[in-house]
């Protein structure tokens, strides 16, 4: 990946949000609608995508150096927007059991907290997985859309509360080995770094840059979530669709990434991904496939639920 691809990459999604703001400056309904969801610096989610997804990471697999590189910069990148760490340090260890093994997963997650204005003492847990499958055959599996966008997404997400302070605190979490089980995420389940009683939601990221349309699961599990989904829907600059929740196997994402480990603790609990597209789990899901225009703005979208979902919570 070279420095050009990258400035280049950056400048698309630029065009893209300034075109998207242009668009949204007329006078109808929608337009006025969409001027009010959250600008992002768009060149800084796509040069962050790219970092994390560069051959270098190595496919970013749990217990690699290339995992505990990418951990290091999210830390540094934490520390650079002055978010606070949680519990005294950004890095929290685990060790899990293997499945189907004797032998122990161990890793660490990458918190955060962005502490509320009204209520400091109630969190929203918003969180992407920043580790992939590594290197298999010879070939890097680079992860860009599973998990480098969901991951550069939260850190824009980071960004954005720091200037625009949330009511509730933000509990940012980049869960390691999610790709092993869920089991960064149920390792903070299991030992939270806040009392459990106090995480009122989780908004998980994984997979929200390629193909057309973003979909948020979970609403039909927690129906409060729905008014807000209904009414973003109405007013994003992208396809926002609602579903995944139910029937059974795959059609079913509740239990498919991080949201599951809080889902099963009776924690109300949101995903926001794309539909599996032919690069899932394959040496190919590169940066340049990354389609940067629908990116920007499901971030933005996803974004604008976050804090509508802050306002929405009783102070």
């Amino acid at each position: 990946m070279t420095s050009l691809r990258l400035v280049s990459l950056a400048a698309v999604a630029a065009a893209a949000l300034v075109g998207a703001c242009a668009g949204s400056t007329g006078s109808s309904t929608a337009g006025a609608a969409r001027a009010r969801l959250p600008q992002l610096d768009s060149a800084r989610l796509m040069s962050d995508l790219a970092r994390l997804a560069h051959d270098s990471m190595a496919g970013r697999a749990a217990g690699t150096p290339q995992n505990a590189k990418a951990r290091a910069w999210l830390v540094s990148e934490l520390r650079r927007l002055g978010v606070e760490p949680i519990g005294g340090s950004y890095e929290h260890a685990f060790v899990r059991p293997r499945r189907n093994s004797t032998d122990s997963i161990r890793g660490a997650n990458v918190l955060g907290v962005i502490r509320g204005t009204q209520r400091p003492d109630r969190y929203l847990v918003v969180s992407a997985h920043y580790d992939h499958v590594g290197v298999r055959n010879g070939e890097v599996y680079n992860g860009a859309d599973d998990n480098a966008s969901g991951t550069a997404a939260v850190l824009q997400l980071a960004a954005h509360f720091r200037a625009h302070p949330p009511r509730h605190s933000i509990l940012l979490a980049f869960f390691d080995a999610e790709e092993l089980g869920l089991q960064g995420a149920r390792a903070m389940v299991a030992a939270p770094p806040v009392a459990k009683e106090a995480m009122l939601a989780n908004v998980n990221l994984d997979m929200v840059s390629r193909t057309e349309e973003l979909w948020a699961a979970g609403a039909r599990y927690y129906p409060q979530f729905l008014p807000l989904l209904t009414e973003l829907a109405r007013e994003a600059p992208i396809s926002l669709r609602i579903g995944h929740d139910s029937g059974g196997g795959r059609d079913d994402w509740m239990m498919l990434s991080d949201q599951g480990a809080f889902h099963q603790a009776g924690i109300p609990a949101l995903l926001f991904s794309v539909e599996d597209h032919p690069d899932y789990h394959k040496p190919t899901d590169d940066v340049e496939r990354i389609v940067p225009a629908f990116y920007v703005n499901a971030v933005r979208t996803i974004a604008a639920f976050v804090e509508r979902l802050d306002r929405q919570l009783a102070p």
